[in-house]
């Protein structure tokens, strides 16, 4: 039988000195389902999460994926488990491509098949409704391609739960829409 909750996370607290960020907080999240969590700044959003992506470590607690306790120490963990996060402040080198980005760092052949990837990349677009030229250079794009590019990295990467940190504190409000028709989308797959 399948479990209920993709993602469970029971009483994690997350301390820094005596600054406590997160204190026994509960949060479930289901296959093909969209969370907000929502909350001024300095509330604990991004810590919660970062735990989740391997970046932080509760001090108490358990993280629970597919209803198996997990312990996920870095971010190659998280990927691992079919997790990834696009940060608020994206990590891209403006330099290089879309696809370039996309690759980089990933474990395989010595040689980059950049054809490949940006077919892979095409497919993901297509699949989930994003527009990107995989060729384009990072220093060409717009805020929004820049987005674009660090949630196809996730994917790309075989992420099925994706974490986007303040996805919409950078766009238009007709880029918003863009990104929700995505995120529709991508909730339709089971992401």
């Amino acid at each position: 039988m399948a479990a209920e909750y993709a993602i469970e996370m029971r009483g994690i607290t997350k301390t820094f000195g005596s600054v406590v960020a997160n204190k026994d907080v509960n949060l479930t999240l289901r296959k093909g389902e969209i969370l907000a969590l929502l909350g001024e700044n300095g509330s604990g959003k991004t810590t919660l999460m970062n735990m989740l992506s391997g970046i932080y470590q509760p001090d108490s607690g358990e993280i629970l994926v597919d209803g198996v306790p997990v312990s996920i120490r870095s971010p190659q963990e998280a990927k691992a488990l079919g997790i990834g996060m696009v940060h608020q402040h994206f990590k891209l080198v403006d330099v290089f491509s879309a696809a370039e980005n996309i690759v980089l760092g990933l474990d395989g052949e010595r040689k980059l098949d950049l054809k490949a990837a940006s077919a892979k990349i095409l497919e993901i677009s297509e699949k989930y409704g994003f527009s990107i030229d995989p060729n384009k250079k990072i220093y060409d794009m717009s805020v929004s391609e820049k987005q674009t590019v660090e949630i196809i990295k996730v994917l790309y990467r075989g992420a099925d739960i994706l974490i986007l940190d303040e996805p919409t504190a950078v766009l238009t409000p007709q880029e918003t829409d863009r990104l929700f028709d995505v995120m529709r989308n991508m909730k339709a797959d089971g992401k």
